[in-house]
């Protein structure tokens, strides 16, 4: 029996340390907040938010990603002459080694062009995630998205050319 009591002390320790005084809790009475309509004041409206980047570099990104194109456009003539060469050749020969050489020339312009692409992107989401205008940015996206498009469906039928 007294074992009992002795193990029943502990459990009636921690149950009375649970009664406590109902002071220390919140009262659930109305706030003054809850009650009165917030104070009206005039209101500004918030200051217009700048945008990230200037028109300059918009038109710089935009010339440099021109400049790619160009160049993708001069290697591109070369590159459809020697795909042509190498339809129906085996992979061993010259031919298409020349023209994998000139496909990787292309995709190296093709890579100037996207690497300004990833920019506006980049810069797109600067401007997104701190409230800046994006029209802008979104117009000169669209622009190098383009040349990018144009680009790949290029190399899919030179690739197409070589493999037939």
């Amino acid at each position: 029996m007294r074992r009992k009591i002795l193990g029943l002390l502990p459990l009636i320790a921690a149950v009375s340390a649970c009664a406590g005084s109902d002071t220390r809790y919140p009262s659930l009475a109305m706030r003054s907040f809850e009650v009165n309509p917030p104070p009206s004041g005039p209101t500004r409206p918030p200051a217009p938010t700048r945008p990230i980047v200037d028109d300059a570099t918009l038109v710089a990104l935009v010339d440099r990603a021109v400049t790619a194109d160009t160049k993708f456009s001069r290697q591109q003539a070369e590159a459809a002459q020697l795909a042509r060469a190498a339809a129906g050749r085996p992979i061993e020969s010259d031919a298409r080694a020349a023209a994998l050489v000139s496909m990787a020339d292309l995709a190296a312009h093709r890579g100037a062009t996207t690497t300004v692409l990833a920019e506006l992107d980049e810069l797109a989401v600067t401007a997104a995630t701190t409230f800046a205008p994006t029209q802008e940015i979104e117009g000169a996206r669209a622009q190098v998205l383009t040349l990018v498009t144009d680009q790949n469906a290029a190399m899919e039928r030179l690739w197409e050319m070589m493999e037939t």
